[in-house]
């Protein structure tokens, strides 16, 4: 038994030396998953500041995790964060939120996320992923009164950048609109009537005002050649009205003062609802024309040619706006299309064209402009004009200005312009309300305005010459093109 038990004993010795030594194996840290996709969409605001950051991971004797958040293609970090005192060795579900700063720091756009795990023995773990940040946290600039007076349907805040410039005798600011007869003055008065703004410094006026949806306004110093204008000291074109409770503007320039370009970036506010966020899936956002409710019908995201609303994404519609959005597979190349009701009731832009959102593998959202789900509200011609003080005819012009049909919806001419003027494209020579004009862009390229709106197109910056125009009707409000020849 003695010969027996001695190498017993010696074998559960070195059985136990060898289980010691599987335990104490060290394993390297790493991301087992990170839930976080590509090119994911993150809509940011006052009641949700943070980029979110989830994964598990492993790894022994771990110290810290680190994510820093960099403007795509920089090294600068705009925001981070560290999770650390890690006493496990697995990290299952870690959802880390990374604090961002307002737009005025870091507007709407493109952001990489780098992320680290660092063990006690510096051995790490990194890696990295681009998301689309919708930035909706704007700087505290002003200190807005927050209730509403009885019998007022909105707040329009007005924020003025170089309020403290203006001529110390004409700092009163006026709401004119649509709504003046109906609210004790008169309509489109151009200012100086009974709706006065509050002014809260020299940078912040205020109005309560009783609006309607569907009413139309603009901002004014007391005439019309003292109104709001653009960064580009463009005129704006009639806000709109559509039943939110505090309407925010900033008066970037005045008509009648020298423009001042901004200092720093500005990005739009667009306030996308929770449930067509989500990760992993592309967000559409149609914008509706005013003359379509937002809430009043069934709208749906279906791939291009769907014959049912089966497998259908169902569209939410943003608070007080003409927009509606939803989530839907990333899918490359495919065309997605909105439909009210049915498969077959298919967005259309103004003239008639259907109206597709297409992921380019990292634009997130897609956005598209709905004008119609019927028939064209505009038909196009087989040509369109061009008149104003930039063309050689002038604003009187009524014939040899004509641009020529190139296909469905498109037009090109080739002209002499002048440099730092004026011009419109029109159906046909005087037929004024039915006007194309800037909307946004430069003077060498941007969309429309939608059509009858928009103030004049310009060829300020432009070298004078000989330019081909290309206008592209097909997608959304129009295009334009300048290219000199």
């Amino acid at each position: 038994m003695r010969n027996f038990k001695n190498p017993f004993v010696f074998f559960s010795l070195l059985l136990s030396f060898f289980v010691w030594g599987c335990n104490e194996e060290e394993v390297d840290p790493m991301f087992q998953e990170l839930r976080n996709q590509a090119y994911d969409l993150v809509v940011l605001s006052d009641a949700s500041p943070n980029v979110p950051v989830s994964f598990t991971a492993a790894g022994t004797d771990l110290e810290k995790v680190i994510v820093e958040v960099v403007k795509q293609g920089t090294s600068t970090v705009i925001a981070t964060n560290t999770l650390s005192n890690i006493k496990a060795n697995s990290l299952n579900r870690v959802n880390m939120n990374v604090a961002f700063p307002g737009n005025d720091k870091a507007p709407s756009g493109i952001y990489t996320v780098n992320y680290k795990m660092v063990s006690k023995d510096g051995e790490q773990s990194v890696g990295t992923y681009d998301i689309n940040v919708i930035n909706n946290m704007e700087p505290v600039l002003c200190n807005f009164t927050k209730t509403l007076p009885a019998g007022k349907t909105v707040w329009i805040r007005l924020y003025v950048p170089n309020g403290a410039t203006l001529p110390a005798a004409d700092r009163t600011v006026y709401l004119t609109g649509s709504f003046g007869s109906r609210e004790g003055g008169s309509d489109w008065d151009g200012g100086g009537g009974p709706h006065k703004f509050t002014q809260l410094s020299p940078t912040c006026y205020e109005i309560a005002m009783n609006l309607v949806s569907g009413d139309k306004f603009k901002v004014t110093r007391g005439t019309w050649d003292k109104q709001m204008t653009t960064a580009t000291g463009a005129e704006y074109s009639d806000f709109t009205y559509n039943g939110e409770s505090a309407f925010n503007a900033t008066a970037f320039n005045w008509k009648d003062l020298p423009t001042v370009t901004p200092t720093t970036p500005t990005s739009e506010v667009l306030n996308i609802p929770s449930e067509a966020v989500k990760a992993g899936m592309l967000t559409v956002v149609a914008t509706l024309d005013n003359s379509i409710d937002a809430k009043s019908g069934d709208y749906y995201v279906v791939e291009k040619g769907a014959s049912s609303l089966t497998g259908a994404s169902k569209m939410v519609a943003f608070e007080g706006t003409n927009k509606v959005a939803a989530a839907v597979a990333k899918k490359t190349g495919v065309e997605y299309v909105v439909v009210k009701g049915s498969a077959t009731a298919t967005g259309k832009n103004r003239y008639g064209f259907v109206q597709s959102a297409v992921w380019d593998g990292k634009t997130n959202p897609v956005r598209v402009n709905i004008g119609t789900f019927g028939d064209a509200a505009f038909t196009l011609g087989n040509k369109i004009v061009i008149v104003g003080g930039a063309t050689p005819g002038d604003w009187g012009v009524s014939s040899g200005q004509d641009f020529t049909k190139t296909a469905p919806g498109k037009y090109t001419i080739t002209i002499d312009l002048k440099a730092d003027s004026e011009y419109l494209l029109l159906p046909e020579y005087n037929q004024w309300g039915d006007k194309w004009a800037f909307g946004s862009g430069t003077a060498a390229q941007g969309t429309f305005d939608a059509q009858g709106n928009g103030s004049n197109l310009s060829t300020k910056g432009l070298a004078a010459g000989k330019y081909k125009i290309e206008v592209d009707f097909t997608t959304g409000t129009g295009t334009y093109k300048l290219t000199k020849v």
